[in-house]
């Protein structure tokens, strides 16, 4: 059966206060609707919505799925965090008058901050929508009534929320105030140390390392690296975020305690560390000396990424 589908139309604007956005917040919007025509507004309804991406599914290393229609290679989205608001309940619209609406809608204290990478993606948004009831089908609270709404106008932006330093690593245990690990091979004794285990996006992680021969040995090159690993279902990888050589080619002589002071800038981008439903962003600083044709002899330390609108550092 033929029915009609063109709703009448409104333009509809959200504005939201610039502030940065942390979990818990109070996120301050206003939203404008410009009717194109007059109608009787249903409902206006504010939603904020928090999305997980999961990327599984590929041909290689998901061959069993491969068996279940329209599943390989699609990405699937985690059911959604939403905090709802009604702005507007049966309210008269006239053409060409503007209606501001200042809603208020408060972050989830536990929100997952926002998480773009190569797999993981943790995205916020914001939209607007104007319902209405069509006026050639009988009205009603029942289910034709509902079924009848149509959308007269939509509008949506994304928000990015920032993560603050929470202390502790995914394990939940307190994070050191001066991380400090060490590793002894027979050649080899290797202690990373950490000014602090926390840093923001953009700044940088300072630190030494402390090498002690018990034999004479050379190798390709003395490094260390910032890495961060991130996984969304199937999918991970494995990144060398940045990294500083000490020294190359690398002489160790047996006895000689050598120390280095190093800095490695975290990229200014919106990786946190997370551990969420379906994505993991963790972050680690390692030391490897590199030996030709034979194994690395390496340590690593756990450091906790959160994000900020600056870059000095400091949080909100």
């Amino acid at each position: 059966m033929l029915r009609r589908t063109a709703p009448p139309a409104a333009d509809i604007a959200v504005a939201v206060d610039p502030c940065p956005l942390y979990p818990g917040d109070i996120v301050n919007a206003e939203v404008s609707v410009t009717p194109r025509t007059s109608f009787v507004a249903a409902v206006g309804l504010l939603r904020l919505s928090q999305t997980e991406l999961l990327r599984v599914d590929s041909a290689r290393d998901a061959l069993p799925q491969m068996m279940l229609p329209r599943r390989r290679g699609v990405p699937r989205i985690g059911g959604p965090v939403c905090v709802d608001h009604v702005f507007a309940e049966d309210t008269p619209m006239e053409t060409g008058a503007t209606l501001l609406y200042p809603v208020q809608l408060p972050l989830p204290a536990p929100a997952m901050p926002t998480v773009k990478g190569k797999h993981a993606r943790i995205t916020w948004e914001l939209s607007a929508s104007i319902l209405t009831r069509t006026d050639w089908l009988p009205a009603g609270d029942g289910l034709l009534a509902n079924l009848t709404r149509g959308r007269a106008g939509h509008s949506a932006q994304e928000l990015v929320v920032f993560a603050r330093p929470d202390g502790t690593t995914f394990g939940g245990e307190p994070l050191p105030d001066e991380p400090r690990t060490a590793r002894d091979y027979r050649r080899v004794s290797l202690d990373l140390s950490l000014a602090s285990g926390q840093v923001a996006n953009g700044g940088i992680v300072a630190g030494s390392l402390s090498v002690k021969p018990q034999a004479s040995f050379g190798a390709r090159e003395l490094r260390v690296e910032l890495m961060r690993w991130e996984r969304s279902g199937n999918k991970q990888a494995r990144v060398i975020a940045s990294r500083q050589v000490l020294q190359r080619p690398a002489l160790l002589t047996a006895g000689e305690e050598t120390n280095w002071a190093f800095q490695l800038p975290v990229p200014d981008r919106l990786m946190p560390s997370v551990l969420a439903q379906h994505t993991f962003v963790g972050w680690q600083v390692k030391a490897v000396i590199a030996r030709a044709l034979r194994p690395d002899f390496s340590v690593s330390q756990l450091v906790q990424v959160y994000t900020s609108p600056r870059t000095d550092g400091s949080a909100r």
